[in-house]
């Protein structure tokens, strides 16, 4: 080129022409997409990429020094710009007309800048520096000829400084400028007077409205504010950049990056901007940053001053991601920016991403049964399926929507755990105990909270060892109903009960537990018949249920130091967690069952049961309370056994949430197990409300309606209303009632009201045998303690003031005064009766009296 060039623009209505601007020459090149091969490159035939040349096709020579120009929106063949000059003077100029029509400022200052109406298209507005006898905007309609008196539409800013300026692309005839250094001004030029919006702000270069014509980006210095066009109150965003920022513009195809040019950097930055909701809602963006070379640059030449800087850009009008890149050298390139891809799963496990302005679904390849390199580095097992298909694959089957909920374990495919879990709270409902192990075998958390509950040590002996001693076993109430509710359903003092249990494990192939509880009970020889039994039925030569059956034969109650040594030595060689118990049990020392009680394997009913069995009180709450936190730590849903429905329930499938993300199996647990008061935990309807989503992401209709006629079944149970109510012996109405608004209108009054009478009927109320105030008679002062109860309703009075009769003579009066009387007497205190009414009922208890009481 013969020139270095300063400002490229692409115009709006041509995809294949552009112009540049040199300082006293511009330039309209049109672009092709084939190279041309043996032609010397000149100012006539540019290559600007690998695959694209610029040809030259006009040139206008006639102005110096132009300071910015702006392409038309006109399309049709017409190719019009507009040429801003240092002097003030702006031309329009077409490359054919031998005469230019051109604006010359009333006072001659520099031209700042220049903007064609996107919507009006004969609109321009030009920017000028200040003077204080000017005005620094002018609208010129162009379509009416040399600017005069009828073309100039508006005249804005007096003693002003215009800084930039753009139009609406929503509203005609609507411009914003910066000005002043100072604010940016929104203009509608439809009203007489203008009616202007100011937004006081220091970034009032570079003003530009984003495509969609709601956003408006700003910068001074290194700053960008984003502003609403709703509301210019104050910037909904503020960026803040490296260096100095030279220009900023928006992508004309997408409201969501903004470009902009640091001086002396050859990079473009690229803002991508982030609504988190929708771009209507307004609200503030998050903004991701990247940056392109146009220019071929690299890690070593970006730390050399050889490296020319970007100078210039111009957005492709319709190509997406396509500009044109001009270098402080002169040099333009044709730059395709690479796609920012984003993709995401939706709920039905199908890839999608965009491509361009178009969302697309990717083709998923199907699962491998051979792991790849890079999974086998990181120990992950891709057959494993995703936990949304795997949701999405029992809510067709009704999962958790099962009437009995053990039922629903059963759909539960290749999850023993899940199946234990529902196994256990159908249990658990059926035996109508959702109070938990915790609760009721009384353990506390607080150090000085109340003890548990005591039981009774009981020297057991074994069955088949009757001369030997045995072990102590801990008896209660509370221990036979936590065992009975950790599946341990027989009743221990009937044999056939035990029998019958152990026969239904062993029906069903689990023959090493039930050799194992046979142990628990003391009963080691129909442990050894049950593993014999079992070795019969193996079907696997390898079944070590012999062995262990020809072991056990050895035992005996002195389990002597021998056999106790080689039962130490082999469990650790005992793959069957049962077997490997079992003998830990018989070969314990001094009252230690931790062998057994850690066991991991054994499922943790069998544990608390044993451990109700075998643990001393403190030892029993200081399992319980360790499982119980282990259990919430590790997430495990078999630790609802322990918690219950309570507030460690819902920690506890939180934390099973937090571990595996099984969102449909919390929010079903969480349905049909927890009472209504928990439900109403923000965590509880949170869990609920995802799932219902994912149901309605999934169409399924019936099983979202299913769990909400579930949830809407369950109610508070409603408040029983009083069933006793108090009766005028003659008009047989409710007396109940006025002796309450009584209590509530006489508040703390401290001297003696009476209600003597029936309100309805005005007989007579009863009397006290002894003081003969009527019933409901406040008896004298009142302590402070008594005041506050007598705030919230007459039911709340002392036991000793109440009213009691005699179920044979029908005399009564205040019970601490009966109480009283017949402590020196025996006979009823009216006259003439010989009721001998304390005989008739147990012993009245001793009431404190109190001193300002009146008898």
């Amino acid at each position: 080129m013969s020139q270095t060039v300063v400002e490229l623009h692409w115009f709006p209505k041509y995809s294949d022409r552009f112009l540049t601007a040199a300082s006293s020459e511009i330039n309209l090149y049109q672009v092709k997409n084939d190279l041309i091969d043996n032609v010397e490159k000149s100012n006539i035939n540019l290559d600007i990429s690998k695959s694209t040349t610029a040809t030259l096709i006009a040139s206008e020579s006639r102005y110096q020094f132009v300071r910015t120009v702006a392409p038309s929106y006109h399309g049709g063949g017409e190719i019009n710009f507009a040429a801003g000059l240092p002097n003030g003077k702006v031309a329009l100029c077409n490359f054919v007309a031998e005469n230019n029509v051109e604006f010359t400022p009333r006072i001659s200052r520099a031209c700042t800048c220049i903007a064609w109406s996107e919507l009006e298209l004969n609109f321009l507005a030009m920017g000028h520096d200040r003077n204080r006898s000017d005005n620094c905007i002018t609208i010129w309609d162009t379509e009416r000829g040399v600017p005069n008196q009828s073309s100039i539409v508006s005249l804005i800013g007096l003693s002003e400084t215009a800084h930039s300026v753009c139009w609406d692309k929503t509203f005609p005839q609507v411009l914003i400028a910066g000005m002043s250094h100072k604010y940016i001004k929104m203009m509608d030029l439809r009203q007489n007077p203008i009616i202007t919006t100011v937004a006081n702000t220091r970034t009032v270069n570079g003003v530009c409205v984003a495509p969609n014509g709601r956003y408006m980006a700003s910068y001074v210095e290194n700053i960008i504010n984003l502003w609403d066009l709703r509301s210019l109150e104050k910037p909904i965003s503020q960026i803040q950049m490296q260096k100095s920022i030279s220009q900023l513009s928006w992508c004309p195809t997408r409201s969501s990056v903004l470009s902009t040019l640091q001086r002396d950097s050859p990079l473009i930055n690229l803002i991508d901007l982030h609504w988190p909701g929708s771009e209507m809602d307004g609200g503030e963006p998050h903004s991701v940053k990247r940056f392109v070379s146009p220019f071929q640059t690299t890690a070593s030449t970006l730390m050399t001053s050889r490296v020319p800087s970007m100078a210039y850009l111009s957005w492709h009008p319709y190509d997406l991601e396509r500009m044109l890149a001009l270098s402080s050298v002169g040099n333009i390139c044709d730059y395709r920016i690479p796609q920012r891809v984003a993709v995401s799963w939706d709920n039905n496990n199908n890839l999608f991403g965009n491509n361009g302005n178009d969302l697309r679904q990717f083709a998923t390849p199907t699962r491998s049964s051979t792991p790849t390199d890079s999974l086998n580095q990181w120990n992950i097992d891709n057959s494993e399926e995703d936990i949304a298909e795997t949701m999405q694959h029992r809510a067709l089957k009704n999962y958790g929507l099962m009437a009995e909920l053990q039922r629903n374990g059963d759909l539960v495919e290749k999850n023993d755990g899940l199946q234990s879990v529902w196994r256990m709270l159908g249990h658990m409902v059926k035996e109508d105990n959702k109070q938990g192990l915790k609760e009721i075998l009384g353990v506390n958390n607080a150090l000085d909270g109340p003890p548990m509950s005591q039981s009774e040590p009981v020297n057991t002996k074994w069955v088949d060892f009757s001369m030997c001693s045995g072990l102590v076993v801990y008896r209660s109430e509370q221990r036979d109903i936590a065992q009975l509710l950790c599946g341990w359903t027989f009743e221990r003092e009937k044999e056939t009960s035990f029998g019958a249990f152990l026969d239904e494990l062993c029906a069903k192939r689990e023959y090493t537990r039930a050799a194992l509880l046979a142990c628990f009970h003391f009963r080691v020889r129909l442990a050894i018949d049950i593993l014999g039994r079992g070795a019969d039925q193996a079907s696997d030569p390898s079944s070590l249920l012999r062995v262990a059956a020809i072991a056990l034969s050895g035992f005996s109650a002195e389990r002597s130091e021998l056999w106790r040594k080689q039962c130490g030595a082999a469990r650790t060689q005992i793959d069957d967690p049962y077997l490997r118990c079992m003998f830990s049990f018989l070969a314990y020392e001094k009252d230690g069952f931790e062998t057994v009680t850690n066991e991991t394997q054994i499922s943790l009913s069998d544990r608390m049961a044993f451990a109700c069995n075998f643990l001393s009180d403190v030892k029993l709450a200081e399992y319980t309370k360790g499982m119980v936190a282990n259990c919430i730590e590790m997430g495990d849903l078999n630790g609802l056994l322990l918690t219950g429905a309570t507030n460690d329930g819902i920690s506890l499938l939180q934390s099973h949430l937090d571990r595996t993300e099984d969102v449909q199996t919390v929010a079903l647990i969480a349905a049909r197990f927890l009472t209504s008061e928990l439900l109403a935990n923000y965590r509880v309807q949170y869990w609920i409300a995802t799932y219902r989503d994912m149901l309605d992401v999934w169409g399924l209709w019936e099983q979202r309606s299913q769990l909400d006629i579930t949830l809407g079944s369950i109610r508070s149970p409603p408040r029983s209303s009083r069933s006793v109510f108090l009766l005028c012996n003659f008009c047989g109405k409710n007396v109940s009632m006025a002796l309450q608004e009584d209590a509530r209108l006489r508040g703390n009054a401290t001297t003696m009201h009476k209600l003597s009478s029936c309100p309805h009927c005005r007989k007579p109320l009863p009397r006290c045998a002894l003081c003969l105030l009527h019933m409901g008679t406040t008896m004298g002062a009142i302590s402070q303690s008594q005041a506050i109860h007598g705030q919230i309703g007459w039911q709340s009075k002392p036991f000793s003031k109440w009213f009691s009769w005699c179920q044979t003579c029908r005399h009564g009066g205040h019970t601490e005064h009966l109480t009283e009387w017949f402590n020196q007497n025996t006979e009823c205190p009216v006259t003439s009766c010989n009721c001998k009414c304390f005989a008739k009922d147990l012993p009245m208890p001793q009431f404190p009296r109190d001193k300002d009481s009146v008898s």
